[in-house]
């Protein structure tokens, strides 16, 4: 090492280093920042593995212990390095680390130590605490049961644990690489997954001890002559799942006898893996770990009548009407918009007599069969147009609704069944989705004729885009981004395009059905039962839908939708486990900030991030702390480019003539991975800058986000960027635009030694399109071969033991990476958008100078939907 050292002096045409003992203690410093970096970048990809694992699988001890003692092990060695290389003892770090580990530890042993937890439990021993255990459907049927005193039917569940033992974890692993890297619109694939996997679970032997637990019970149940109703019950699908409603998403099994309970348990729990589901849980950001499946066992109703009750009218708050939608027998095809339902509005005043009554033209009833399944029979003619509800009927479902609300302090959305003997059992509760008052207005008159009008608003708005006409539901992988979508009938399936389509028109729809609450919880405009639209309007045809009006105009009167992924999308908030906020969560952000001091570590991550931000001041103020004269301190970067940048020669990393100069040119830098790097960088190719989005708010986004640290951030906007350099080794870590930059490269002739370390995070723009832009990054280098782990905004990404060669073209590709990204989330508008952006830098097109449909008309505009 003393050699290289004084070897690389000698080619920078510096005088050697004096003294054994200078030489001793820079060998010394440069040693221990190699070690600690390296072990950061080890200790990371650990990290960054168990994340992404626990996001398919709890954290069972056999599990996750190995990978938390090898983070541990690495994490001490981390802060060891850094007291060598800075000279100062770190006993608060020791101590934190000690503490969080103990804490972890103590928790996975509690975990292992637990009484088995229950396979299967009764409604009325359940509420709504235990949803985690039973799911959402089950644990708000056991509230209202047990102390609302509605009328529940007896019933039992099995609980996620079941779920667990039975698939979640035997297949966690095929799981997460089935899921994975998925797009929700990629509908060949999802298709190909869903069979595969849907395949797996049926395949699947029930543990014995689950079997007891569904068939016993079953058999209770039976004795009191009931067949049952096998429902699912995921977490999420309930009151705790918040703004998420999972409408139609997951599987049920009517009538179902004993002798096949067991069976129709694993159909149901098959469920969670069809397309559509699949596609929800992509589509809005749902992570496999938070919505395992528990499921509802009920009794078969014979329903004389049944249906769907609203407690508000969703479009309006205010409303003093409830909504309830009723047929005749089983309503099994109204939530699915399969069949008409008669609608009655009902007044939530004492007395709640029946405001409004709309007759559908009812053609059968669905009735149970008495050995199992289901009927359906043409109904009677004189009852088609008959009510299917009393006016007393009406009254007491009301009622129960006005309860129901109270209790809940939100409106619901009610399943009832009215039995052979009149009485109403309540089947589901759940929070029911409402519009936002301020898009109920239209804003200015339209001085034209409509081409299409009538049906009924199920999601307010005004947008435009080219039409797409789906008669069927194969038809919706031609769905183009950014269109009008027009269909024969809504059903749940539609979720497939949510992140497409601006707008959408259905002729046949009910309002009170699961598509029209996933619209609204994706807030689509939409209106349903228009019609003559397969008549009017011709696929590609330029059209404007006032959804608020319930009016298609032909021409473009206003901007596409703005797609933006639901809030959940690219992931959820972090969990509050002791593994995720001991060990995994980041908090340390902003080296400035006042916490950013050991005492203020408060995860294994923290003190990881806290001694890499240590160490690499320590390496900048080398020169000061160890010797007196060697001449090497951080210079400048001479460049055009929009890059604040500091460098420090670690030894034959700059080649000079002027020894005392206090700037630099790229080409003087000497380091062969920086070379590489510079040369994508510099590509003449790219671009660093960009025009600003037209719109005002997109503006105004940036602005505000960029005065507030981002997550994962290595320093405020404006702070110097680093560069550390040796003849075969950089490590940049740099504030590049809005966000913040990782670079970490060894390039040498032997293979082995070769390695790319990358880590991507931040932005200016919104966290939708900062995520969309991390998900740019980790296409793009996957293509290239690296291997990618990304969560949100942050991007990790590693590529070893490569040849040189292939190393170098690497970094090269990297720099023209880095280049393309900067502030390239402002433009990130859909996840269409992102893939388009991809298929461009792929291509070489690293300008991006030719735009996408759906992104042109976004950014041309500065008017957005009302």
């Amino acid at each position: 090492m003393f050699d290289w050292l004084r070897s690389k002096a000698r080619a920078s045409g510096r005088p050697p280093v004096s003294g054994p003992a200078s030489e001793e203690r820079i060998r010394e410093k440069y040693s221990s920042f190699r070690e600690l970096l390296a072990l950061n970048t080890e200790c990371l990809e650990v990290i960054v593995e168990l994340q992404e694992d626990l996001q398919y699988t709890p954290p069972r001890r056999r599990l996750v212990e190995d990978r938390v003692g090898a983070i541990y092990e690495k994490a001490r060695g981390i802060v060891a390095a850094l007291e060598r290389l800075t000279g100062f003892r770190q006993p608060v770090l020791f101590e934190r680390l000690d503490a969080q580990r103990n804490e972890v530890e103590r928790y996975l042993a509690a975990q292992q130590e637990l009484v088995s937890p229950r396979l299967a439990v009764w409604l009325h021993e359940v509420g709504l605490a235990d949803a985690g255990e039973v799911g959402g459907k089950a644990a708000a049927l056991g509230e209202v049961k047990n102390k609302l005193g509605l009328p529940v039917p007896n019933g039992y569940a099995l609980t996620t644990e079941a779920y667990l033992q039975f698939c979640g974890i035997p297949h966690w692993q095929v799981i997460r690489d089935s899921l994975k890297d998925l797009a929700a619109t990629d509908f060949p694939t999802v298709g190909e997954t869903a069979r595969r996997l849907q395949e797996l679970v049926m395949s699947t032997r029930l543990p014995r001890a689950v079997e007891v637990a569904i068939t016993e019970r079953a058999r209770v149940l039976e004795d009191h002559g009931s067949q049952l109703a096998v429902r699912s019950s995921a977490v999420g699908e309930g009151p705790e799942g918040g703004p998420r409603t999972y409408a139609g998403q997951f599987l049920s099994r009517i009538n179902v006898p004993r002798a096949d309970v067991a069976n129709a348990y694993k159909e149901v729990v098959g469920g969670r893996f069809s397309e559509r589901a699949i596609s929800y849980r992509l589509s809005t950001g749902v992570i496999e770990v938070e919505s395992p499946m528990a499921v509802l066992f009920l009794p078969a109703i014979r329903a004389k009548a049944s249906g769907i009750m609203y407690t508000r009218d969703p479009a309006d708050s205010r409303s003093q009407n409830l909504w309830i939608t009723a047929t005749y027998g089983l309503g099994l095809d109204i939530a699915s918009g399969k069949t008409p339902a008669d609608l009655f509005l009902v007044s939530r005043k004492r007395g709640h007599r029946i405001v409004e009554c709309t007759v559908a033209p009812k053609r059968e009833t669905i009735a149970l069969r008495p050995e199992g399944g289901l009927d359906r029979r043409p109904l009677n003619a004189s009852l088609s147009l008959t009510p299917s509800l009393e006016p007393e009927t009406a009254g007491k479902l009301a009622e129960f609704g006005v309860r129901m609300e109270e209790y809940f302090k939100t409106p619901q959305d009610v399943e009832w069944a009215l039995d052979e003997n009149d009485r109403i059992w309540i089947l589901q509760t759940r929070p029911l989705a409402l519009v936002d008052r301020t898009r109920q207005a239209a804003k200015g008159r339209v001085k034209t004729t409509p081409i299409l009008s009538g049906g009924r608003t199920i999601y307010p708005g005004r947008v435009s885009g080219a039409a797409s006409l789906a008669e069927r539901a194969e038809d919706l992988a031609d769905v183009a981004p950014g269109s009008i979508l027009f269909l024969r009938r809504a059903s749940p399936e539609i979720v497939r395009v949510f992140s497409k389509v601006s707008g959408l028109v259905a002729e046949w729809g009910n309002v009170a059905g699961h598509a029209a609450a996933l619209l609204r919880e994706f807030k689509i405009p939409s209106v349903f039962l228009m019609e003559g639209s397969f008549e009017r309007i011709r696929p590609g045809d330029p059209v404007s839908l006032d959804a608020v009006a319930s009016a298609v105009y032909a021409g473009t009167l206003w901007a596409a939708r703005r797609v933006d992924a639901p809030d959940g999308a690219g992931r959820n908030l972090e969990p509050s486990d002791p593994i995720s906020r001991n060990l995994l969560r980041l908090n340390l952000v902003d080296p400035s900030d006042q916490d950013f001091r050991p005492a203020g570590c408060r995860s294994t991550h923290d003190v990881m991030r806290y001694c890499h931000e240590k160490a690499i001041e320590a390496m900048f103020t080398v020169n000061d702390i160890v010797h007196e004269r060697d001449g090497r301190s951080a210079r400048r970067l001479k460049t055009a480019l929009p890059l604040h940048l500091h460098i420090l020669d670690l030894g034959g990393g700059l080649r000079l003539t002027d020894d005392s100069a206090a700037e630099v040119e790229p080409f003087q830098i000497a380091s062969l991975p920086f070379q590489a790097l510079w040369r994508g960088i510099s590509h003449p190719g790219v671009s660093w800058r960009r025009e600003m989005p037209a719109s005002l708010s997109d503006l105004a986004s940036v602005m505000a986000t960029s005065l507030t640290p981002q997550e994962y951030v290595s320093r405020p906007l404006g702070r110097q960027s680093y560069l550390l350099a040796a003849d075969e080794y950089m490590n940049l870590n740099a504030r590049l635009a809005f966000h913040f930059t990782l670079v970490d490269a060894s390039l040498t002739d032997t293979p082995s030694k070769n390695y790319i370390a990358f880590r991507f995070a931040g932005g200016g723009a919104t966290r939708v399109r900062r995520n969309l832009r991390a998900c740019f990054v980790e296409e793009c280098l996957k293509r290239h071969g690296f291997m990618v782990h990304r969560r949100g905004d942050l991007v990790n990404a590693w590529l070893k033991r490569a040849p040189a060669t292939r190393t170098y073209d690497l970094l090269d590709i990297l720099g023209r990476l880095l280049a393309c990204t900067s502030q390239l989330d402002m433009f990130m508008t859909s996840p269409e958008v992102m893939r388009w952006h991809v298929r461009q830098f792929l291509e070489g097109n690293y300008k991006f100078e030719r735009r996408p449909a759906a992104e042109s008309l976004e950014t041309k505009t500065s008017a957005r939907a009302d």
